[in-house]
């Protein structure tokens, strides 16, 4: 009997199930995009009903499809769109407010407070998290004081989840509330050395902490699920960016990745030490398995891949994201346009929560493609942004970059890169590495993987990009981009 691993893969404007063999090669691959909501200026919500009857049914579909039995599946992994956060009432099991998303800003004043009060030094020497609405200790504290009174009235009832969390009580039909180690790290209630949910920071935030989920390694028993016909274990779990890293074997110090989906992530194994940048990135857990935990850096650029997906769906620029690549090369090299994507703010290493987008340097000639070309040139000037905090606060020299995501399938974005930071891309035969790392993780507690030694031997390079364009000349760029960006957080403060 052949035997499979099912990733769940629950991202911000889509979700997917990949079905993959015992050799980890994809089987097949199911994907529906959901509902975003924008009830106010900055706010981002999903429906936690709709994501899950989502998965379910998407798992249900690829099972069917290849006509296989639940004995056939050895596990499932979970990975997930990590800090968006889900309250439900544990004996309904009905979320009590709209699912709120990472990319959020509702919270951007009581944030400000913290700062004020100086309790953001404090945060990050607990939790290595800079004070953000990013993370989802604020939007716990925001739905405890806003969701409909009749939803929090039976305080006790409430519990708190990342999606991974609420995905895995749905599945387990309410025997598992659990979470791992990497999305706990995102929650900015979650002490990072200590490994357990700070006092300290649960009391100014005034979550209860019966509310929480008890926090996991990354490959471990989460329990098993019996909707699908027989039990299967859910075997592994881990933020998305996290199992993008594991999926690209970031496993040894100054190994790096960068994910280019909904947003851009860079993250850089530091090793087993709890380092807090100087340099306004953040330092997280990258993963725990088998005892061994390791951190990395990250910074976090919030606008990636939804700014395309807003050039297509608001602009109408195009019908399909794929054109990008061709319509690239027909932009006008003489055209100085600048496009700051920052439509949900600016993430790292800015941290301006309330700076809008804007383009600058448009003129009667500038085109389409001149537009969507500064789209996807501003992805690089912000992926260096990122570089040279890491390089400072890890004295590291970053010399390459494995990459992910669906951009990277953009040539031309590709180069982009390369010319801007001056350093090679390696982009892997297997771009989705977010399903394929907790797969791994899956893999590992259901013995089809020994260790991350094997992991490592099981990473291919697909090609890789190397600067075409002289230092010299895109140096001049980049002096332009960090004055432009300077000036636009000056307008919007």
């Amino acid at each position: 009997m052949k035997k499979y691993i099912l990733s769940i893969d629950q991202g911000t404007t889509s979700s997917r199930v990949v079905l993959y063999d015992d050799k980890f090669k994809v089987k097949d691959v199911s994907q529906k995009e959901f509902t975003q909501f924008f009830p106010n200026d900055g706010w981002v919500e999903h429906d936690a009903e709709e994501i899950w009857n989502d998965v379910k049914n998407l798992i249900q579909q690829i099972i069917k499809k290849n006509k296989l039995k639940s004995s056939e599946i050895t596990s499932i992994g979970i990975a997930n769109q990590r800090e968006t956060t889900v309250m439900w009432n544990k004996k309904t099991g009905k979320p009590i407010y709209k699912a709120i998303v990472w990319q959020d800003r509702r919270t951007a004043d009581y944030c400000n407070k913290l700062k004020l009060k100086n309790k953001d030094k404090f945060i990050q020497k607990i939790t290595g998290l800079v004070v953000d609405p990013y993370f989802s200790a604020t939007k716990i504290n925001w739905v405890l004081k806003n969701a409909p009174k009749k939803n929090i009235k039976q305080i006790k009832n409430i519990l708190f989840g990342t999606i991974d969390t609420w995905l895995l009580w749905k599945l387990t039909e309410g025997r598992s509330h659990f979470t791992d180690i990497t999305n706990a790290s995102r929650t900015m209630i979650y002490d990072a050395k200590r490994e357990k949910w700070s006092p300290e920071l649960l009391k100014l935030f005034d979550i209860k902490k019966t509310m929480l989920p008890q926090v996991k390694e990354n490959s471990c028993n989460f329990g098993y699920t019996k909707l699908f016909g027989n039990e299967i274990i859910i075997g592994g779990m881990a933020g998305d960016q996290q199992a993008a890293a594991i999926g690209q074997a970031c496993f040894s110090a100054g190994q790096s990745k960068s994910t280019y989906g909904t947003g851009c992530f860079l993250l850089m194994n530091i090793g087993d030490k709890f380092k807090p940048s100087t340099n306004k990135l953040l330092t997280t857990v990258a993963f725990k398995i088998n005892g061994e935990k390791m951190f990395c850096y990250e910074g976090s650029i919030f606008v990636a891949g939804s700014a395309i997906q807003w050039l297509r769906d608001n602009m109408l620029f195009f019908k399909n994201s794929k054109e990008t690549d061709k319509i690239y090369s027909k932009a006008n090299k003489n055209e100085k346009v600048i496009f700051i994507p920052a439509l949900t703010g600016l993430g790292a290493p800015h941290w301006e929560p309330k700076t809008r987008g804007a383009i600058f340097g448009l003129t009667r000639n500038t085109s389409q493609a001149d537009i969507i070309k500064a789209t996807l040139d501003s992805l690089s000037f912000q992926t260096l942004d990122l570089i040279e905090s890491m390089e400072k606060d890890s004295k590291i020299k970053i010399s390459e970059i494995k990459v992910d995501g669906g951009m990277i399938n953009n040539n031309n974005f590709l180069q982009s890169l390369s010319n801007v930071t001056q350093i090679k891309i390696i982009k892997p035969k297997n771009i989705e590495t977010t399903s394929l790392g907790v797969a791994y993780l899956a893999g590992i507690n259901a013995g089809v993987i020994k260790d991350i030694n094997q992991i490592k031997k099981l990473w291919k390079k697909s090609k890789e990009a190397r600067p075409k364009i002289a230092k010299k000349i895109i140096q001049k760029e980049i002096i332009t981009w960090k004055k432009t960006i300077k000036n636009l957080i000056s307008l919007n403060s």
